[in-house]
């Protein structure tokens, strides 16, 4: 069914936000909160829903370790309201950016349409459609925008320096939750979190402090980035090359330069099996390693990952995700993505510009979502003021635990998980994986539930034939969506 407004209630707002995107200046006060309010029916999953849309404020006071700030977030809630219907927040990651991606192109009612087809052009008018794959048929969603973001400020510019951290974000992100489900009466409903890339950063750091005070019931880590050490590729961290090379293998194997037999997934798990075990071995053998060892070696990377075994002999047997996406197509002059390596441009000259060959699929999400926003949901703010990222006069700050701290040292954000584990023994979690990503990439997945301080039969493991954004893939996002739906209405009564 077509969707349309089945009626609407636009309530005066008074945002006075200061400059565009990277505007520093004193921000003016705002008498008036944000309240758009529009009422919708759509289908989703096969079931028709009728709903409520809210571009709300919500504000939080300033206290020890974070300031005062006022989140500008998008609530999708059925109707009739049921306090005891599963509630969804959702924010991508950055570490500030806006939850534009999860909201437009993943799991809103209204949805960008990328080409199925990876090398077709994808230029506008972008056509904006119904999205099936919407959870709202099983649950109400809040798409977060962190303060600095979207519509969402800090009370005080100022502030930025103190809020531009991992502890602040966290804490900022907990209270908006508490005092969101205070005012909306949502108290008692199930609460599940949906991070993406440095989103599921904040997901479990905000989940091990929500555990102190409500336990939630789930929580959802897409392109995850927890165990960040297993995922870069710093020089002699051969861990890191061992759980990265399932995806170089899934990436070859896309584009043909490996060979096909037994299918996509069979290679995966052939990749896996043997960097868990033989590739391990022999990177840590490093100079042990016997030259004919070596080059057997390299025979069997080369017809896992299609980077001839040359390059394996004058590189200690490894290649960085980064090398990867320039070597694999080299000889037709092309890279391929970072977020998504179905996705292949021609590679810049010597010296020249690169361009991102996923490019033209990020290009789609502002202009839809400004459409949704202005047309959809009636909001009347000026689109200009709507920030995709923060803008940053510092670096982002993270809290040191072991090591020197941040996500590519030795920064236990798992820790967060295991708070919301022991806090409700019904908690679970659920890690989903684009096959096709080499940013966070699927063998550190698997390496994470593997070495997890909890239950294994607490995770749900699962990956898509997609990238780091994997619904850009149709058939990933109706996957992810069901796998979402069945995850969340997983028997809150079993333990």
């Amino acid at each position: 069914m077509p969707f349309s407004p089945l009626s609407r209630r636009t309530v005066l707002t008074g945002l006075a936000v200061s400059g565009g995107v990277g505007a520093v200046r004193a921000q003016a006060a705002i008498p008036t909160p944000v309240h758009f309010v529009t009422r919708h029916e759509g289908r989703f999953n096969g079931r028709t829903v009728r709903y409520t849309a809210t571009v709300g404020e919500t504000r939080i006071t300033a206290a020890p370790e974070r300031p005062a700030a006022r989140f500008v977030t998008t609530a999708y809630v059925a109707e009739p309201r049921d306090p005891a219907r599963p509630v969804l927040f959702l924010f991508n990651g950055g570490p500030i950016v806006a939850s534009s991606y999860l909201h437009i192109g993943a799991f809103g009612p209204r949805r960008y349409d990328p080409p199925r087809d990876v090398t077709a052009d994808v230029v506008p008018p972008y056509a904006l459609v119904d999205n099936a794959d919407c959870p709202l048929d099983v649950a109400d969603l809040v798409f977060v925008d962190p303060p600095e973001t979207g519509f969402s400020r800090l009370e005080d510019e100022a502030a930025r320096g103190e809020a531009y951290s991992d502890r602040a974000d966290s804490l900022m992100t907990t209270e908006f939750i508490q005092v969101w489900l205070g005012t909306a009466g949502r108290e008692t409903s199930p609460v599940h979190l949906v991070g993406e890339s440095y989103g599921t950063l904040r997901a479990a750091l905000t989940a091990g402090l929500l555990s102190e005070t409500r336990p939630l019931e789930g929580l959802v880590l897409l392109g995850q980035a927890l165990n960040m050490i297993e995922t870069s590729q710093r020089s002699r961290n051969i861990l890191s090359y061992a759980t990265n090379l399932p995806s170089l293998t899934a990436v070859a194997w896309h584009h043909g330069r490996i060979a096909r037999d037994g299918g996509l997934a069979a290679r995966i798990e052939e990749s896996w099996a043997f960097a868990m075990t033989d590739y391990l071995d022999a990177l840590r053998r490093g100079n042990a390693l016997p030259a004919a060892e070596s080059r057997a070696m390299a025979a069997r990377l080369e017809a896992l990952t299609g980077i001839g075994r040359d390059y394996y002999l004058a590189n200690r047997l490894t290649i960085t995700k980064v090398a990867f996406t320039r070597e694999l197509l080299r000889d037709q002059g092309l890279i391929l993505a970072m977020y998504d390596a179905r996705y292949a441009a021609p590679a810049p000259a010597a010296g020249g510009p690169a361009t991102d060959p996923y490019g033209k699929v990020n290009a789609m999400i502002p202009p839809l979502l400004a459409r949704h926003m202005t047309e959809t949901l009636g909001v009347t703010l000026p689109m200009a003021d709507y920030r995709a990222s923060a803008p940053r006069p510092g670096p982002w700050a993270y809290a040191p635990s072991s090591g020197a701290g941040g996500p590519f040292d030795d920064y236990n954000y798992d820790r967060g998980v295991e708070q919301a584990m022991a806090a409700n023994p019904r908690f679970r979690l659920m890690i989903g994986t684009g096959v096709f990503d080499t940013t966070t990439t699927l063998g550190p997945a698997r390496y994470l539930a593997d070495q997890a301080a909890y239950s294994r039969e607490r995770i749900v493991l699962r990956e898509y034939e997609g990238g780091h954004m994997a619904y850009s893939n149709p058939d990933a996002r109706t996957a992810m969506a069901q796998d979402l739906r069945a995850f969340v209405a997983w028997p809150r009564s079993s333990t």
